[in-house]
């Protein structure tokens, strides 16, 4: 799947503590991965069902973070392991 930024938003990344920020950014990305913020149904150990979601007829695989947890932490260890079955 193909996502593109808001043309108003492209390059805008809001920094918390220090306002809006422009950098360069690419117009257009392949999502490999969504990371679904504050989910209701995550789960320190997710059935297979939840760990998939599907956006515009797309199946994409999901990491469900519940709210007030870091989501970058998981998503590096997610990445990076050798032995990741999320894909």
């Amino acid at each position: 799947m193909l996502a593109r930024p808001a043309e108003a938003l492209g390059g805008l990344l809001e920094v918390r503590g220090a306002g809006i920020v422009r950098l360069a950014h690419e117009p257009c990305a392949v999502v490999g991965l969504v990371v679904d913020l504050a989910a209701a149904d995550a789960e320190r150990l997710p059935r297979a069902e939840t760990r998939e979601t599907e956006i515009a007829g797309i199946k994409l695989p999901r990491l469900a973070v519940a709210d007030g947890v870091a989501a970058l932490p998981l998503v590096l260890s997610l990445i990076t392991s050798s032995k990741n079955n999320w894909t």
